[in-house]
């Protein structure tokens, strides 16, 4: 069985590569860093660990079977092509206390005027009349995936409320969430929210759905914080209302169009505080991301059921997929 890796962030380390090979007797791992190594290795693969080719190498793995990405969201992936092939497609969980905890961070952080803080601290100027918002009770997070339920549960241990809005209601099932609601009724929910988090794929049903009037319907003193994807956000609508004084602030960790320009007018929207994608980078990423990959390969040989496996179905027809 050959297995192919081809990630984005950092090459494999070698230990790791090793460690796979020793998964089961026969195994083929190969480590690739070009396209064309790619497209060639791929013709043979049964696997594909990671993502960075996987476009240009699909036409030409006529033998795939499995694809395992370091990705928490796949809506960027072919995914329209995997599934005609029918091909298996899982992603990575990991680092959704990571994100969650920088969604939250940039929520105090905007609360506490910190991004008003470090401009003063640059002029040298000490001001201790810094637009601070009122401390958060109620907080309502869209999305419960592993990253929105990953900040319930901080926020709950911070004694704020939570609303969870999610596609569907699970009685019985354990949530650090106080309310939990389900088709349109999230968005009255808005109306009392001191802060609204959005943890949500970008799907045909997601995409845009925090628009203009969800927006308006969040109190003038709220905080915002994307970590999902930036389509399923309306970012002119935000603009607005960050340039018409609505909103203490908001946080954006993703945007439609990465990267973003240096033109764009989000740059010098006021009380918006920006990171560049990196919610979920930290100094020991790499290696959990090898471990939780040999543990999936281990899971693969043996015929154990693997984990984070897509529903390709609800992905089905995506502009831009096919």
């Amino acid at each position: 069985m050959r297995i192919v890796l081809m990630y984005s962030l950092s090459p494999p380390s070698m230990p790791h590569v090793e460690r796979l090979r020793g998964l089961a007797p026969g195994l083929e791992v190969i480590a690739v860093d070009t396209e064309i190594q790619a497209i060639e290795a791929s013709q043979q693969a049964e696997v594909i660990l990671g993502h960075r080719f996987l476009r240009q190498c699909l036409p030409h793995a006529k033998n795939l079977r499995w694809i395992q990405t370091s990705a928490q969201g796949v809506d960027r992936l072919p995914l329209v092509d995997i599934a005609q092939r029918g091909v298996i497609l899982s992603r990575s969980t990991l680092d959704a206390q990571t994100v969650a905890a920088h969604a939250v961070a940039m929520a105090w952080s905007i609360t506490r005027a910190l991004p008003s803080a470090l401009v003063r601290q640059v002029s040298a100027t000490w001001c201790q009349q810094l637009p601070f918002a009122p401390l958060p009770r109620r907080a309502v997070v869209l999305g419960m995936g592993a990253i929105g339920r990953a900040i319930a549960s901080r926020l709950r241990a911070q004694d704020i409320e939570v609303t969870c809005a999610r596609r569907r209601d699970h009685p019985g099932e354990k949530s650090d969430c106080a309310n939990v609601v389900t088709d349109q009724a999230w968005r009255v929910a808005l109306n009392d929210a001191d802060w609204c988090f959005l943890a949500l794929p970008n799907t045909p049903e997601t995409s845009g759905l925090f628009n203009k009037a969800a927006i308006a319907a969040l109190p003038p003193h709220a905080v915002l914080v994307n970590v999902g994807r930036g389509e399923t956000l309306d970012t002119q609508a935000l603009l607005e209302a960050l340039q018409g004084g609505h909103l203490a602030g908001a946080g954006l960790d993703v945007v439609e169009h990465e990267p973003l320009p240096a033109n764009h007018p989000l740059w010098r929207a006021p009380r918006l505080f920006i990171t560049p994608h990196i919610a979920s980078h930290h100094p020991a990423r790499n290696a959990g991301v090898e471990r939780f990959f040999e543990q999936q390969v281990a899971r693969y040989v043996s015929g154990e059921q693997l984990l984070d496996v897509i529903d390709l179905a609800k992905y089905h027809h995506r502009p831009g997929n096919q």
